[in-house]
């Protein structure tokens, strides 16, 4: 199994962080028993890009995640693209194969593709918590549900090692709120 993840958005929304959290969380936590009944091992390899300026211009953060080893560090066609703002929408749309999901939050992004597309209100289930700084951990959470890539709990561990400590409780309400959009997408709620 390999697959591979393009977060977009752009500075200053934690697209970064959604990537090194998915990378850590399969790398370090995540132990699927295979068919043959052993625990496999993951790997994991996360490379990031900016825009000309770090807050405001575009963001984007690639992910793969194999259980077999791999010889190639960068994402070209993504199986999944997780987008955050219009302007990511733009310049990574055309990026992605037939079979790519897309996962989008709307408030921000006005693109309705075609194919597998998830429509994830991040950035309004941030702002009912009291703050848009959690929308990255709220997508997180949709992205776990639909791709299914990594565990919630090695998901879970790997974002509070990355997050201040006074922020755990607001962290994972995003999380868990994520999964519930995720899961509601995935029955069709949030699906195109």
């Amino acid at each position: 199994m390999e697959r591979s993840i393009r977060f977009t958005g752009f500075g200053g929304q934690g697209v970064i962080l959604m990537g090194i959290v998915a990378a850590r969380a399969a790398a370090l936590y995540d132990k699927p028993v295979g068919k043959d009944g052993k625990t496999q091992r993951k790997s994991a390899i996360q490379t990031q890009s900016y825009g000309p300026s770090a807050r405001g211009g575009h963001s984007k953060c690639d992910v793969k995640i194999s259980t077999t080893e791999m010889h190639y560090p960068f994402v070209e066609i993504p199986d999944y693209l997780v987008v955050m703002s219009q302007q990511a929408y733009e310049k990574y749309i055309d990026e992605i194969k037939p079979e790519t999901k897309i996962i989008i939050d709307p408030d921000l992004v006005s693109g309705k593709p075609q194919g597998h597309a998830y429509y994830i209100p991040a950035t309004k289930t941030a702002d009912e918590l009291g703050t848009r700084v959690v929308s990255n951990v709220v997508m997180l959470g949709a992205f776990r549900e639909i791709s299914d890539i990594v565990t919630y709990s090695a998901l879970e561990k790997a974002m509070l090692e990355s997050v201040p400590k006074a922020t755990h409780d607001l962290n994972k309400s995003a999380l868990a709120l994520g999964k519930k959009l995720g899961l509601e997408a995935i029955q069709g709620k949030g699906k195109d």
